[in-house]
Protein backbone atom coordinates (compact mmCIF):
# COMPACT_ATOMS: atom_id res chain seq x y z
CA UNK A 1 0.00 0.00 0.00
CA UNK A 2 2.98 2.28 0.33
CA UNK A 3 2.02 3.16 3.92
CA UNK A 4 2.36 1.93 7.24
CA UNK A 5 -1.01 3.30 8.62
CA UNK A 6 -3.01 1.03 5.80
CA UNK A 7 -0.92 -1.88 6.24
CA UNK A 8 -1.59 -1.57 10.30
CA UNK A 9 -5.37 -0.92 9.44
CA UNK A 10 -5.81 -4.04 7.24
CA UNK A 11 -3.61 -6.17 8.94
CA UNK A 12 -5.25 -5.77 12.28
CA UNK A 13 -8.34 -4.23 12.06
CA UNK A 14 -11.83 -4.96 10.18
CA UNK A 15 -14.29 -2.07 9.65
CA UNK A 16 -17.25 -3.65 9.52
CA UNK A 17 -19.19 -0.91 10.09
CA UNK A 18 -19.20 -0.19 6.35
CA UNK A 19 -21.50 -2.71 4.10
CA UNK A 20 -19.71 -4.32 0.99
CA UNK A 21 -21.06 -2.83 -2.05
CA UNK A 22 -22.35 -6.67 -2.39
CA UNK A 23 -24.81 -5.95 0.36
CA UNK A 24 -26.64 -3.35 -2.21
CA UNK A 25 -25.59 -0.58 -0.19
CA UNK A 26 -23.99 2.61 -1.81
CA UNK A 27 -20.29 3.29 -0.23
CA UNK A 28 -20.20 6.93 1.27
CA UNK A 29 -18.50 9.48 -0.70
CA UNK A 30 -16.02 11.77 0.84
CA UNK A 31 -13.99 14.96 -0.20
CA UNK A 32 -11.35 15.27 2.35
CA UNK A 33 -10.49 19.17 2.47
CA UNK A 34 -6.99 20.07 3.70
CA UNK A 35 -4.74 23.11 3.10
CA UNK A 36 -1.74 21.11 0.77
CA UNK A 37 -0.09 17.93 -0.24
CA UNK A 38 2.54 18.47 2.33
CA UNK A 39 4.16 18.54 6.09
CA UNK A 40 1.37 18.67 8.48
CA UNK A 41 -0.77 16.14 11.17
CA UNK A 42 -4.00 17.33 9.75
CA UNK A 43 -2.81 15.95 6.35
CA UNK A 44 -1.45 13.14 7.53
CA UNK A 45 -4.19 11.82 8.90
CA UNK A 46 -6.35 12.51 6.06
CA UNK A 47 -4.18 10.65 4.26
CA UNK A 48 -4.08 7.64 6.55
CA UNK A 49 -7.95 7.57 6.59
CA UNK A 50 -8.42 7.29 3.13
CA UNK A 51 -5.12 4.96 2.79
CA UNK A 52 -7.37 2.80 6.02
CA UNK A 53 -10.97 2.82 4.50
CA UNK A 54 -10.29 3.35 0.61
CA UNK A 55 -11.89 0.30 -0.31
CA UNK A 56 -14.93 0.86 1.70
CA UNK A 57 -15.55 4.74 1.11
CA UNK A 58 -15.44 6.21 -1.82
CA UNK A 59 -12.72 8.98 -1.69
CA UNK A 60 -11.81 12.53 -3.20
CA UNK A 61 -8.95 14.77 -1.62
CA UNK A 62 -8.95 18.84 -2.41
CA UNK A 63 -5.81 20.96 -1.27
CA UNK A 64 -6.97 24.36 -1.05
CA UNK A 65 -3.22 25.48 -1.99
CA UNK A 66 -1.57 24.01 -5.17
CA UNK A 67 2.02 24.03 -4.38
CA UNK A 68 4.10 24.55 -8.13
CA UNK A 69 7.31 22.58 -6.00
CA UNK A 70 5.90 19.68 -3.66
CA UNK A 71 8.36 18.52 -0.83
CA UNK A 72 9.03 15.14 -0.98
CA UNK A 73 6.23 14.64 1.79
CA UNK A 74 3.77 15.70 -0.66
CA UNK A 75 5.23 13.98 -3.74
CA UNK A 76 5.06 10.54 -1.23
CA UNK A 77 1.14 11.67 0.02
CA UNK A 78 0.34 12.00 -4.16
CA UNK A 79 2.18 8.50 -4.97
CA UNK A 80 -0.01 6.78 -2.14
CA UNK A 81 -3.01 8.77 -3.32
CA UNK A 82 -2.61 7.72 -6.52
CA UNK A 83 -2.07 4.06 -5.91
CA UNK A 84 -5.01 4.00 -4.22
CA UNK A 85 -6.97 5.63 -7.43
CA UNK A 86 -8.15 8.26 -5.03
CA UNK A 87 -8.80 11.71 -7.27
CA UNK A 88 -6.71 14.79 -6.16
CA UNK A 89 -8.45 18.28 -6.61
CA UNK A 90 -6.02 20.80 -6.71
CA UNK A 91 -6.97 24.77 -5.11
CA UNK A 92 -5.71 27.98 -5.91
CA UNK A 93 -1.59 29.07 -6.55
CA UNK A 94 -1.94 32.64 -6.08
CA UNK A 95 -1.70 34.44 -3.18
CA UNK A 96 -4.53 33.01 -0.75
CA UNK A 97 -5.29 36.46 0.89
CA UNK A 98 -4.68 38.20 -2.21
CA UNK A 99 -8.05 36.51 -4.09
CA UNK A 100 -6.37 32.78 -4.30
CA UNK A 101 -9.08 31.94 -1.64
CA UNK A 102 -12.36 33.34 -3.88
CA UNK A 103 -10.68 31.04 -6.69
CA UNK A 104 -9.92 28.33 -4.05
CA UNK A 105 -13.46 28.46 -3.29
CA UNK A 106 -15.22 28.72 -6.43
CA UNK A 107 -12.59 25.12 -7.44
CA UNK A 108 -13.86 23.28 -4.33
CA UNK A 109 -17.05 23.97 -4.71
CA UNK A 110 -16.91 22.45 -8.42
CA UNK A 111 -14.99 19.57 -7.06
CA UNK A 112 -17.69 18.65 -4.83
CA UNK A 113 -20.12 18.79 -7.35
CA UNK A 114 -17.95 16.70 -9.53
CA UNK A 115 -17.08 14.17 -7.24
CA UNK A 116 -21.19 13.94 -5.47
CA UNK A 117 -19.81 13.89 -2.47
CA UNK A 118 -22.08 12.78 0.53
CA UNK A 119 -19.48 14.27 2.61
CA UNK A 120 -17.48 17.09 2.80
CA UNK A 121 -14.62 16.20 5.84
CA UNK A 122 -12.73 19.68 6.54
CA UNK A 123 -9.17 19.74 8.32
CA UNK A 124 -7.96 23.15 9.88
CA UNK A 125 -8.88 26.51 9.05
CA UNK A 126 -7.87 27.54 5.95
CA UNK A 127 -10.20 24.75 4.70
CA UNK A 128 -12.71 25.51 6.67
CA UNK A 129 -12.83 29.08 5.44
CA UNK A 130 -12.56 28.05 1.79
CA UNK A 131 -15.73 25.92 2.19
CA UNK A 132 -17.86 28.40 3.70
CA UNK A 133 -16.75 31.25 0.84
CA UNK A 134 -18.05 28.05 -1.52
CA UNK A 135 -21.39 27.81 0.34
CA UNK A 136 -22.06 31.21 -0.62
CA UNK A 137 -20.69 31.42 -4.24
CA UNK A 138 -22.63 27.67 -4.85
CA UNK A 139 -25.89 27.41 -2.67
CA UNK A 140 -26.43 23.88 -3.44
CA UNK A 141 -23.70 23.06 -1.12
CA UNK A 142 -25.34 23.37 1.60
CA UNK A 143 -27.18 20.37 0.82
CA UNK A 144 -24.30 18.13 1.52
CA UNK A 145 -23.08 17.22 4.40
CA UNK A 146 -20.30 18.54 6.39
CA UNK A 147 -17.52 16.81 9.23
CA UNK A 148 -15.23 19.10 10.43
CA UNK A 149 -11.84 17.90 12.47
CA UNK A 150 -10.45 20.26 14.88
CA UNK A 151 -6.97 19.65 14.92
CA UNK A 152 -5.57 22.84 16.87
CA UNK A 153 -5.76 24.80 20.09
CA UNK A 154 -5.01 28.12 18.75
CA UNK A 155 -7.86 29.13 16.88
CA UNK A 156 -8.02 31.80 13.98
CA UNK A 157 -5.27 33.98 15.53
CA UNK A 158 -5.31 37.16 13.86
CA UNK A 159 -8.67 36.27 12.35
CA UNK A 160 -10.56 36.51 14.79
CA UNK A 161 -13.78 38.04 13.36
CA UNK A 162 -13.26 36.02 10.07
CA UNK A 163 -13.26 32.78 12.31
CA UNK A 164 -16.37 33.77 14.07
CA UNK A 165 -17.99 33.94 10.67
CA UNK A 166 -16.82 30.66 9.59
CA UNK A 167 -18.02 28.83 12.44
CA UNK A 168 -21.59 30.18 12.36
CA UNK A 169 -21.50 29.84 8.74
CA UNK A 170 -20.99 26.07 9.45
CA UNK A 171 -22.62 26.05 12.69
CA UNK A 172 -24.89 23.33 11.64
CA UNK A 173 -22.02 20.88 10.66
CA UNK A 174 -20.84 17.72 12.79
CA UNK A 175 -17.46 18.66 14.71
CA UNK A 176 -15.11 16.35 16.38
CA UNK A 177 -11.62 17.40 17.87
CA UNK A 178 -8.72 15.33 18.56
CA UNK A 179 -7.80 16.26 22.32
CA UNK A 180 -9.82 18.05 24.79
CA UNK A 181 -8.16 21.31 24.42
CA UNK A 182 -8.77 21.36 20.65
CA UNK A 183 -12.63 20.91 21.62
CA UNK A 184 -12.33 23.47 24.51
CA UNK A 185 -10.80 26.18 21.98
CA UNK A 186 -13.97 25.02 19.24
CA UNK A 187 -16.71 25.35 21.94
CA UNK A 188 -14.98 28.92 22.93
CA UNK A 189 -15.55 30.52 19.55
CA UNK A 190 -18.28 32.59 19.97
CA UNK A 191 -21.58 32.31 17.57
CA UNK A 192 -25.68 32.83 17.48
CA UNK A 193 -26.24 29.34 17.20
CA UNK A 194 -26.10 26.87 20.12
CA UNK A 195 -23.46 24.47 19.10
CA UNK A 196 -22.39 21.35 20.83
CA UNK A 197 -18.87 20.85 22.40
CA UNK A 198 -17.13 18.28 19.57
CA UNK A 199 -16.49 14.67 20.60
CA UNK A 200 -12.99 13.58 21.10
CA UNK A 201 -11.44 11.00 18.20
CA UNK A 202 -7.92 11.29 19.11
CA UNK A 203 -5.64 10.63 16.20
CA UNK A 204 -4.30 6.62 15.66
CA UNK A 205 -0.75 6.13 15.68
CA UNK A 206 1.11 3.34 13.70
CA UNK A 207 3.66 2.10 16.66
CA UNK A 208 7.14 3.00 14.83
CA UNK A 209 10.36 0.15 15.42
CA UNK A 210 11.64 0.28 18.70
CA UNK A 211 14.55 2.05 19.22
CA UNK A 212 17.34 1.11 21.79
CA UNK A 213 19.93 3.53 23.64
CA UNK A 214 23.12 3.41 21.80
CA UNK A 215 26.71 4.34 23.59
CA UNK A 216 28.16 4.71 20.02
CA UNK A 217 29.38 8.12 19.06
CA UNK A 218 27.85 10.76 17.59
CA UNK A 219 25.08 11.77 19.54
CA UNK A 220 22.00 12.68 17.17
CA UNK A 221 19.20 15.06 17.98
CA UNK A 222 15.95 15.52 15.57
CA UNK A 223 14.25 18.87 15.44
CA UNK A 224 10.85 17.64 12.97
CA UNK A 225 8.57 21.00 12.36
CA UNK A 226 7.41 23.49 10.37
CA UNK A 227 9.52 26.79 11.10
CA UNK A 228 6.73 29.03 12.54
CA UNK A 229 5.93 30.06 16.07
CA UNK A 230 3.95 28.06 17.03
CA UNK A 231 6.60 24.58 16.91
CA UNK A 232 9.42 27.08 18.96
CA UNK A 233 11.42 27.07 15.94
CA UNK A 234 12.75 31.00 16.86
CA UNK A 235 14.17 29.11 20.33
CA UNK A 236 15.84 26.80 18.42
CA UNK A 237 18.91 28.40 18.19
CA UNK A 238 19.17 29.86 21.61
CA UNK A 239 18.40 25.96 22.95
CA UNK A 240 20.86 24.28 21.12
CA UNK A 241 23.61 27.60 22.10
CA UNK A 242 22.90 26.97 25.65
CA UNK A 243 22.68 23.08 25.83
CA UNK A 244 26.48 23.05 24.46
CA UNK A 245 27.25 25.16 27.29
CA UNK A 246 25.59 22.63 29.64
CA UNK A 247 27.54 19.47 28.55
CA UNK A 248 31.00 18.44 27.55
CA UNK A 249 30.12 16.18 24.47
CA UNK A 250 31.12 17.87 21.20
CA UNK A 251 30.21 14.68 19.47
CA UNK A 252 26.42 15.82 18.91
CA UNK A 253 24.77 15.98 15.26
CA UNK A 254 21.83 18.23 15.51
CA UNK A 255 19.33 17.51 12.35
CA UNK A 256 16.66 20.14 11.97
CA UNK A 257 14.03 18.86 9.27
CA UNK A 258 10.84 20.99 7.41
CA UNK A 259 10.25 24.48 6.15
CA UNK A 260 8.93 27.60 7.00
CA UNK A 261 8.90 30.81 7.41
CA UNK A 262 11.63 31.32 9.84
CA UNK A 263 14.29 28.85 8.15
CA UNK A 264 16.59 31.78 7.21
CA UNK A 265 16.96 33.33 10.65
CA UNK A 266 17.24 29.52 12.16
CA UNK A 267 20.21 28.48 9.47
CA UNK A 268 21.73 32.17 10.90
CA UNK A 269 21.24 31.42 14.20
CA UNK A 270 22.48 28.19 14.58
CA UNK A 271 25.16 29.02 12.15
CA UNK A 272 27.74 30.05 14.91
CA UNK A 273 25.70 28.79 17.98
CA UNK A 274 27.54 25.36 17.90
CA UNK A 275 30.70 25.82 15.95
CA UNK A 276 32.00 22.44 17.38
CA UNK A 277 29.00 20.64 17.00
CA UNK A 278 27.31 19.61 13.28
CA UNK A 279 24.25 21.30 12.20
CA UNK A 280 22.50 19.65 9.24
CA UNK A 281 19.02 21.50 7.61
CA UNK A 282 17.00 18.89 5.72
CA UNK A 283 13.35 18.70 4.04
CA UNK A 284 10.27 17.53 5.56
CA UNK A 285 11.15 13.55 5.93
CA UNK A 286 8.30 11.68 4.32
CA UNK A 287 6.95 8.90 6.78
CA UNK A 288 9.16 10.09 9.84
CA UNK A 289 7.45 7.13 12.13
CA UNK A 290 9.54 4.34 10.50
CA UNK A 291 13.20 6.02 10.51
CA UNK A 292 13.01 7.50 14.19
CA UNK A 293 15.79 4.89 15.81
CA UNK A 294 17.95 7.28 13.16
CA UNK A 295 17.86 9.34 16.72
CA UNK A 296 18.96 9.65 19.83
CA UNK A 297 16.67 12.35 20.98
CA UNK A 298 14.18 14.32 19.79
CA UNK A 299 12.86 17.81 20.64
CA UNK A 300 9.61 19.25 20.99
CA UNK A 301 10.03 22.97 21.91
CA UNK A 302 6.03 23.95 20.94
CA UNK A 303 4.16 26.93 22.27
CA UNK A 304 1.15 25.15 21.45
CA UNK A 305 -0.29 21.93 19.71
CA UNK A 306 -3.70 20.35 19.13
CA UNK A 307 -2.09 16.79 19.53
CA UNK A 308 1.29 16.25 19.13
CA UNK A 309 1.48 13.52 16.64
CA UNK A 310 5.18 13.13 16.35
CA UNK A 311 5.97 13.73 20.05
CA UNK A 312 3.14 10.23 20.11
CA UNK A 313 5.51 8.62 17.86
CA UNK A 314 8.84 8.99 19.56
CA UNK A 315 7.64 7.97 23.13
CA UNK A 316 5.57 4.82 21.40
CA UNK A 317 9.66 4.05 19.67
CA UNK A 318 10.79 4.78 23.12
CA UNK A 319 13.15 7.38 22.24
CA UNK A 320 13.51 10.40 24.73
CA UNK A 321 11.61 13.43 23.86
CA UNK A 322 12.40 16.98 25.44
CA UNK A 323 9.02 18.60 25.33
CA UNK A 324 7.24 21.92 26.92
CA UNK A 325 4.05 21.79 29.07
CA UNK A 326 2.47 22.97 26.14
CA UNK A 327 -1.16 23.10 26.08
CA UNK A 328 -1.57 19.45 23.90
CA UNK A 329 1.62 18.37 24.81
CA UNK A 330 1.07 18.71 28.69
CA UNK A 331 -2.31 16.95 27.70
CA UNK A 332 -0.24 14.20 26.33
CA UNK A 333 2.46 13.40 28.48
CA UNK A 334 2.31 12.36 31.80
CA UNK A 335 2.25 15.28 34.62
CA UNK A 336 5.69 13.95 36.39
CA UNK A 337 7.77 13.32 32.90
CA UNK A 338 11.16 14.76 33.94
CA UNK A 339 11.93 15.64 30.67
CA UNK A 340 10.16 18.76 29.97
CA UNK A 341 10.25 22.43 30.29
CA UNK A 342 7.70 25.33 30.88
CA UNK A 343 6.72 27.11 27.29
CA UNK A 344 9.26 29.45 26.40
CA UNK A 345 11.93 28.66 28.76
CA UNK A 346 15.07 28.18 27.05
CA UNK A 347 17.15 28.10 29.68
CA UNK A 348 15.25 24.80 31.52
CA UNK A 349 14.74 22.82 27.83
CA UNK A 350 18.32 23.36 27.26
CA UNK A 351 18.95 21.89 30.65
CA UNK A 352 16.61 18.68 29.32
CA UNK A 353 18.87 18.53 26.08
CA UNK A 354 21.82 18.39 28.13
CA UNK A 355 20.63 15.94 30.82
CA UNK A 356 19.54 13.51 27.89
CA UNK A 357 23.03 13.88 25.87
CA UNK A 358 25.22 13.60 28.91
CA UNK A 359 23.34 10.04 29.72
CA UNK A 360 21.37 8.72 27.34
CA UNK A 361 20.30 5.27 29.43
CA UNK A 362 18.75 7.46 32.10
CA UNK A 363 16.87 9.38 29.38
CA UNK A 364 15.66 6.03 27.74
CA UNK A 365 14.84 4.66 31.06
CA UNK A 366 12.42 7.27 31.49
CA UNK A 367 10.39 7.13 28.40
CA UNK A 368 10.27 3.52 28.40
CA UNK A 369 7.37 2.82 30.87
CA UNK A 370 5.02 5.09 28.45
CA UNK A 371 5.35 2.97 25.32
CA UNK A 372 2.82 0.39 26.25
CA UNK A 373 0.17 2.79 27.35
CA UNK A 374 0.61 5.84 24.54
CA UNK A 375 -0.08 2.40 21.88
CA UNK A 376 -3.11 1.35 23.70
CA UNK A 377 -3.90 5.16 23.70
CA UNK A 378 -3.55 6.45 20.03
CA UNK A 379 -5.24 3.09 18.99
CA UNK A 380 -5.13 3.89 14.78
CA UNK A 381 -8.22 1.14 14.52
CA UNK A 382 -10.15 2.84 17.45
CA UNK A 383 -9.70 6.44 15.53
CA UNK A 384 -10.79 4.59 11.93
CA UNK A 385 -13.94 3.21 13.40
CA UNK A 386 -15.02 6.56 15.00
CA UNK A 387 -14.47 8.08 11.28
CA UNK A 388 -16.16 4.98 9.52
CA UNK A 389 -19.60 5.32 11.63
CA UNK A 390 -19.61 8.87 11.07
CA UNK A 391 -19.19 8.58 7.12
CA UNK A 392 -21.78 6.03 7.40
CA UNK A 393 -24.07 8.18 9.58
CA UNK A 394 -23.66 11.04 7.55
CA UNK A 395 -23.83 9.81 3.87
CA UNK A 396 -27.41 8.38 5.14
CA UNK A 397 -28.62 11.37 6.71
CA UNK A 398 -27.39 13.21 3.33
CA UNK A 399 -29.36 10.71 1.12
CA UNK A 400 -32.68 10.48 3.56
Amino acid sequence: EGSSFAQCIGQRASVSVIASPEAGVMKPRVLHVITKLDLGGAESVAIDLVGALHESVDFAVYGVMALDDPTRVGRDMADRLARWKVPFFAGATGHFKKGGVLVSAWRLARAVAKFRADVVHLHTEMPELTYAIATVLSPRLRNVQVLRTVHNCELWIDWAGIGRWVTQRLAGSTALAVSEVAADADLAIPTKTLRSRPAIVPNGVVTPPKASCRNSSPYRLLYAARFVPAKGADLLPAIIKTARTLTQRRDVEVTVAGIGPLENDMRVGLENAVPDWTVQFVPPIEQLGQRLREWDGVLMPSRFEGLPLLGIEVLMAGIPLAATEAPGLAEVIPQDYPLRAPVDDVAQFAAVVAQMIDDPQVAYDIVAPLREPMISRFSPEAMVRSYAQTYVALAGKGRA
